[in-house]
């Protein structure tokens, strides 16, 4: 891989296996993998998903690869410009122009690591325990109806 060119910006940075699709539409490259935490080896689920990409054939399969934004050029097309991007890994590295990238992030860890799990007092979890069991009982749900005042 080449030293980083000031005018360059690393988009995302997957470590370990990369799922790489190729289909028709609006979005017709998606990689998929783990993202590369700065401090750790993995930041969780991470798709960057490439809508109107031009590019080779991109293999379904790669390793530890890195998206990275370069500087784009004149445009040649009518409509929005074209993004340039190149993708790093040790099996390729490909050129490939783009409308856009989309980044998305599995939340479900840093969701759940900031809402605390719910609290239930053991009484309240016996009591709500022992009211089901008894309503198994034949008969003790006429009863309840009974005590409740409801028919």
């Amino acid at each position: 891989m080449s030293a980083i060119d000031p005018s360059t910006r690393e988009l995302i940075a997957f470590a370990g296996p990369v799922q790489c699709e190729q289909a028709a539409g609006a979005v017709n490259l998606v990689l998929r993998g783990n993202a590369r935490a700065p401090s750790g080896p993995h930041a969780g689920l991470t798709e960057a998903l490439f809508s109107d990409a031009r590019a080779a054939a991109v293999p379904a399969a790669l390793r530890d690869v890195r998206v990275i934004e370069l500087p784009s050029a004149a445009a040649t097309v009518p409509g929005p410009p074209l993004r340039r991007f190149r993708i790093d890994s040790a099996q390729l590295q490909l050129e490939l122009q783009a409308r856009s990238v989309q980044l998305h992030r599995d939340a479900a860890a840093a969701f759940y690591g900031a809402v605390p799990p719910p609290r239930v007092p053991l009484r309240l979890r016996l009591g709500w325990s022992l009211l089901l069991a008894a309503l198994r009982l034949p008969g003790a749900a006429a009863l309840v109806r009974k005590i409740r005042g409801s028919t």
